[in-house]
């Protein structure tokens, strides 16, 4: 079994067992799945594409239908598996979104403020805001945004081009670093600085005439509600991943990537 069984899937098993532990313990049976699913349709994609990649190869070796057919649908399955803990772990971070409240009545915000306090000597969210202006304020929505789509691109490219052993250490990453990061939302539930000091924001986000910006930020709002899940920030530990893995994948790309990251 063990020699079958992959590190990352090892990892998810293990948090999902946790999981229905939680879920027997609380009496809330849930597998939320919403925010995500579309990812679903990118990996199917991609299965789809390699199916037609490798059935091409096969008819030029003159291979008859049935032949390049049958040679093409292994690898074209296999993405399904390679991807599937992508899904999982998305999906686990929506079921964390109800379970946490659940066992984690309190809030750490109070105490994770008075550290930004006692190190800036100023409430950081804020202080930053008077730099605030439309344009800043787009560039930031962008660099946010693309957080939810650069894992999804990279391993993707990755898979595409044959390189299997980096997308499989790039995976295993994520995947470690994902369920820290998830065990950091049980251990010290906080909700943000914009709704916990809801006072000190009267707006969305800070520049004024930003209609697009916060509309796709409000969006977001929407989809994930308003979970447990600032600390630590999973943005900046898969986005230091992925920099780190566009630097081993290609130059170009890290050189490119780098000023959304930084962002």
């Amino acid at each position: 079994m063990r020699s079958r069984i992959r590190p990352e899937e090892a990892l998810l098993a293990g948090y999902g067992v946790a999981l229905v532990a939680i879920m027997a313990t609380t009496g809330h049976w849930t597998f939320t799945s919403t925010m995500h699913r579309r990812f679903l349709d990118v990996f199917l994609v991609l299965a789809a594409l390699v199916l037609v990649r490798d059935y091409m190869r096969s008819r030029r070796e003159h291979r008859s239908f049935a032949e390049a057919l049958r040679r093409a649908l292994p690898p074209a399955a296999l993405v399904i598996r390679d991807f599937v803990p992508f899904l999982i772990a998305l999906a686990f971070y929506e079921t964390l979104h109800d379970l946490t409240p659940l066992i984690r009545h309190d809030l750490a915000d109070g105490a994770l403020i008075a550290i930004d306090r006692r190190v800036l000597g100023v409430d950081a969210a804020v202080w930053m805001g008077r730099f605030g202006s439309p344009w800043l304020t787009r560039v930031m929505v962008f660099c946010y945004l693309s957080y939810f789509f650069s894992p999804a691109i990279l391993a993707s490219l990755m898979y595409w081009s044959g390189r299997r052993q980096l997308f499989r250490d790039f995976l295993v990453s994520l995947c470690v670093v994902t369920l820290l990061g998830y065990t950091g939302y049980l251990l010290v539930p906080a909700v943000g600085p914009y709704l916990y000091q809801a006072e000190l924001f009267p707006d969305r986000l800070p520049g004024g005439g930003l209609k697009n910006s916060e509309s796709m930020i409000l969006t977001i709002d929407a989809l994930k509600g308003y979970a447990r899940d600032c600390f630590p920030s999973l943005h900046t530990a898969h986005t230091t991943v992925i920099v780190a893995f566009t630097w081993r994948y290609s130059r170009l790309l890290f050189a490119l990537y780098l000023p959304i990251a930084i962002g």
